[in-house]
């Protein structure tokens, strides 16, 4: 559920089972240290996996697409729709 301002409410670190920590640890080492977005999936474990495995696809050389043009396109996407994540 999203609070009033349209925000879908981050899990709690210290909530996060021993898998998700896990995955956080990586998400620090090999992504980033802003961990928004990271936390607002955890809430939904199985929209975190999915995910993980896109960000797998592109970022890990599988993609035919660079994955620095794929990361001028999320940044565009982010800036255009206003993303606080």
């Amino acid at each position: 559920m999203a609070n009033e301002r349209g925000l879908f409410p981050k899990a709690r670190r210290e909530e996060l089972s021993d898998e998700l920590r896990g995955l956080l640890s990586r998400w620090y080492r090999n992504a980033y240290e802003d961990d928004n977005l990271f936390l607002t999936m955890a809430r939904r474990p199985g929209l975190l996996e999915a995910t993980w495995g896109f960000i797998r696809y592109i970022y890990g050389g599988a993609s035919s697409i660079e994955s620095e043009l794929f990361e001028l396109v999320r940044v565009k996407l982010a800036w255009n729709n206003q993303c606080v994540h």
